[in-house]
């Protein structure tokens, strides 16, 4: 209702966004925690909405927690435990990223991201049990169930009016009880979308994002939310983070298609520019070695082309882990610049395109960041790519803006009081 709220009065959806990231993070806790300490059959009085609704506060601040630790792990936050009064202190610090406070509100400072690009096709078997068109064929049918038991949020026309628009509504996303197919492969993609009723440790650890496993068996039910199944019917990335996390040496191996895919795409596009340029792959180098993905030359002109494929982040800590990656990339680049392989370089992703980490890295080596939608950008103008891949991220100058820190903030966990404070530990200013 927030997110409508916002929409429909042209309001920053920022504080709505955090409430649902912070909801279905404690949501997701709620439900590894049950599966790991519940009977598999509940004997318990019912709760009460309120208790239920404080175990799900109690999730979401768990997993700032645990944020804050992977943080600290890397040096990157500071915290101070006082046992006396109960207090956790974590300094966040620098830099900023886009998840800046990431331990808290997940906001993003850069403009929205444009979609990844879909290089998965449907006859690729990313897992031994399915294919990604049997992932899609199954998600596509319980999407259009889900749509079908769900109900519209009318605005009132006067509201709708008012903010410039008619006939405004937005599906009312359901919980919805769905069967389990019965025939394979369709039901090894179904087993793996349910969230493991029985959580070992290693597991609990790899699951961050509900959308992986939407599917809740509750007895000898299953039920799910409609808009998370409209999601993974829609959006490829959680078909591969699934992937990925039930059968990594498959995973791996179809990756090298995906790869060949993003090579054949950038090929095409420095082919097809006008006038065209000629390609290169895969160019090796010794002394020190080294290999560019993308060599392209037209005319007088060089260019080097790095490519990376990354799945969206879901989590602050994947997104410094993206960052990592992107910020090797960039380094990639300019070591080829360096040794007179190409007078400009760029980095290409199918996605993600780096917050305030990765472009200052990007801006000082003038190695810009783009994705697959910019190749025609860096096709058309090497020389002006660098402004125009800038601006699209949202970086409106040369120089990195770093945003305004964010007030001190307290959450209770247990019986602690965890404090999140948006600068350098007084006891660590460098």
């Amino acid at each position: 209702m927030r997110l409508l709220h916002a929409r429909t009065f042209g309001l920053p959806p920022d504080e709505a966004f955090y409430l649902e990231n912070r909801g279905r993070n404690g949501m997701l806790w709620a439900l590894k925690w049950a599966s790991e300490y519940c009977p598999e059959s509940g004997k318990a009085h019912l709760r009460s909405p309120d208790d239920l609704m404080e175990l799900v506060r109690l999730g979401g601040v768990y997993e700032v927690f645990v944020d804050a630790l992977k943080y600290a792990g890397r040096g990157l936050v500071t915290i101070h435990v006082e046992e006396s009064s109960k207090i956790i202190t974590c300094y966040e610090g620098s830099p900023a990223t886009a998840f800046d406070a990431s331990i808290v509100d997940r906001e993003r400072i850069v403009s929205p991201q444009m979609p990844h690009v879909s290089l998965t096709e449907d006859g690729d078997r990313i897992t031994t049990r399915w294919t990604a068109g049997d992932y899609r064929k199954i998600t596509k049918e319980l999407a259009q169930y889900g749509a079908s038991e769900e109900n519209a949020i009318v605005v009132d026309p006067e509201f709708a009016l008012a903010a410039g628009m008619s006939n405004l509504s937005v599906p009312q996303p359901t919980v919805v009880w769905v069967n389990r197919p019965a025939d394979a492969p369709g039901c090894h993609v179904f087993d793996d979308l349910v969230l493991p009723v029985v959580m070992d440790s290693k597991v609990k650890w790899q699951l961050v994002s509900l959308l992986e496993n939407p599917v809740i068996k509750v007895g000898e039910r299953y039920c799910a939310l409609s808009s998370d199944l409209r999601a993974i019917s829609e959006i490829d990335d959680y078909m591969l983070r699934l992937a990925a996390r039930v059968d990594q040496r498959q995973y791996s191996l179809a990756s090298v298609r995906r790869e060949e895919r993003m090579l054949a795409i950038c090929r095409r596009a420095l082919e097809q520019a006008s006038p065209p340029w000629a390609v290169e792959e895969q160019v090796r180098y010794k002394k020190p070695t080294q290999e560019a993905d993308i060599l392209a030359k037209r005319g007088a002109d060089k260019i080097a082309i790095e490519l990376k494929s990354t799945l969206r982040p879901e989590t602050p800590w994947e997104v410094f882990k993206r960052n990592q990656d992107l910020v090797k990339g960039v380094k990639q680049v300019k070591r080829l610049i360096d040794r007179s392989v190409a007078e400009r370089g760029f980095l290409v992703t199918d996605g993600y395109r780096g917050d305030y980490v990765c472009w200052a890295e990007a801006l000082a080596n003038e190695v810009p960041i783009g994705n697959l939608y910019d190749l025609d950008i860096i096709a058309e103008d090497p020389s002006g790519a660098l402004r125009r891949l800038k601006d699209l991220v949202g970086i409106p100058t040369a120089d990195i803006r770093i945003p305004e820190g964010l007030p001190d903030r307290e959450e209770n966990l247990f019986e602690w009081t965890l404090r999140l404070v948006d600068r350098k530990s007084p006891d660590h200013p460098g």
